[in-house]
């Protein structure tokens, strides 16, 4: 949540101008259009005389060159928070769970996901006009209030009752949650569930007789496909923007944790977080989480959203009142196959279920799950329906002999634990 004070999103602020790598990115975040201000006089209806700026403009220009042409090349960052929450040494943005009333869990609501189909009657993949019809009934938008700041993003439709997702970082601190209905009808929300590392929530309003949107499988995306992003983009309410999947299961660092996520050439804006990415068959497909910008502003269509996979996990999850912990398999794997498919195993993590079950560096994968394993995405792509303490069936060979083994995911937290010496 961020301060939407005093901002003016029609000439910049200091939002935009980012001072972290790219290799360290941060959570968009969400806010709310600012009036625009009125334009400062310019030079010569002050008064002054223009020479003395002309000088201090070349001596300006002779130091950046002495300096070097090096140093004016772009370096990519994600948009971080307004200034009153970011400093050039900060590096993350800490994510909390909001002190809103509760809602119980356990009510056995789940996040369904469906196959690639288009609705009936319809022969041709949909027009971005009849995606926008279809979803926006499905899209609130999401005000939050704290002592000392207000904030504004998107929410999608679970359920006809009111169940509804988002980004945690949307409503992370707020001390009261209000949520508008497309038929402007506003309601206080209830908090479900709330993941920082996964940056997803699960809110609860009073309501009936809903819309929810219809999820599709992000397993089935590929490189290319058409896809919308639809939500509160600068506060501007159901704007819809259009693009491709630019690129599936990329590994991005965010606060600390590593997610994966949808790459996509659809514009998104502060605003757009907690809002859906959408197929051509009107599924959403995505959660828009995160955008990459350059500090010259030359970067353009570099959007992230959270694969609907994941999403199911982790709101089923919440929803049940579990605890969401990542998992990993406990090994690491060699980039290219070896002749006749899979992978070679390099190494394997002590403290894994692998290693007890005496699984070896050298030994070739070849399936996980009956799936053959061609790359390491595979195993990137499997991860995201399952988490610490979830298992999986394994097929390997050793010394070209096939062997099957049983094992579970280990703890991500475990693995990033330094074991410090007495």
């Amino acid at each position: 949540m961020e301060d939407n004070k005093n901002y003016d999103l029609w000439q910049g602020g200091a939002w935009e101008q980012p001072s972290h790598p790219v290799c360290n990115p941060l959570r968009l975040p969400a806010l709310e259009p600012q009036k625009r201000k009125r334009p400062r006089l310019a030079v010569k209806e002050r008064g002054f005389p223009r020479w003395p700026f002309a000088l201090l403009g070349c001596l300006a220009l002779i130091a950046v060159l002495a300096w070097g042409v090096d140093k004016l090349l772009p370096s990519i960052s994600i948009m971080t928070s307004p200034p009153s929450h970011s400093t050039p040494s900060q590096s993350y943005e800490v994510l909390t769970e909001p002190t809103i009333p509760r809602s119980p869990v356990g009510s056995g609501v789940t996040v369904d996901l469906l196959p690639p189909a288009l609705p009936p009657g319809q022969e041709e993949p949909l027009t971005t006009t009849q995606i926008y019809e279809q979803n926006v009934p499905s899209m609130v938008s999401i005000y939050t209030t704290s002592p000392h700041s207000t904030g504004s993003g998107t929410g999608i439709i679970l359920t006809q009752d009111g169940y509804l997702l988002t980004n945690a970082h949307v409503i992370s601190g707020a001390h009261q949650v209000r949520v508008a209905l497309h038929n402007n009808q506003v309601l206080e929300a209830r908090l479900v569930g709330f993941d920082a590392e996964e940056d997803i929530a699960v809110l609860k309003v009073d309501a009936d007789q809903l819309t929810p949107a219809k999820f599709g499988d992000s397993a089935a995306l590929r490189c290319g496909d058409p896809v919308a992003a639809l939500g509160d983009s600068l506060g501007y309410r159901s704007s819809i923007t259009e693009g491709i999947v630019s690129a599936l299961d990329r590994e991005v660092k965010v606060d600390n944790s590593t997610m994966v996520l949808i790459q996509t050439s659809a514009p998104i804006n502060f605003g757009n977080s907690g809002g859906a990415l959408i197929n051509q068959y009107g599924q959403v497909v995505g959660i828009t989480t995160i955008k990459i910008v350059t500090k010259d502003g030359s970067a353009e269509s570099l959007g992230f959203a959270i694969p609907s996979a994941r999403v199911k996990y982790v709101a089923d999850k919440l929803i049940a009142g579990d605890v969401v912990r990542q998992g990993s398999f406990g090994f690491t794997v060699a980039t290219l196959p070896v002749d006749g498919g899979g992978l070679e195993l390099l190494y394997i993590e002590p403290r894994s279920d692998c290693f007890a079950k005496g699984i070896q560096t050298g030994d070739i994968l070849i399936r996980a799950d009956g799936q053959d394993i061609t790359c390491s995405q595979d195993l990137v792509r499997m991860k995201l329906t399952r988490g610490a303490g979830d298992t999986v069936e394994l097929e390997l060979l050793r010394n070209g002999k096939p062997y099957t083994v049983t094992v579970a995911l280990i703890d991500t937290q475990i693995l990033n634990k330094t074991e410090v010496a007495p």
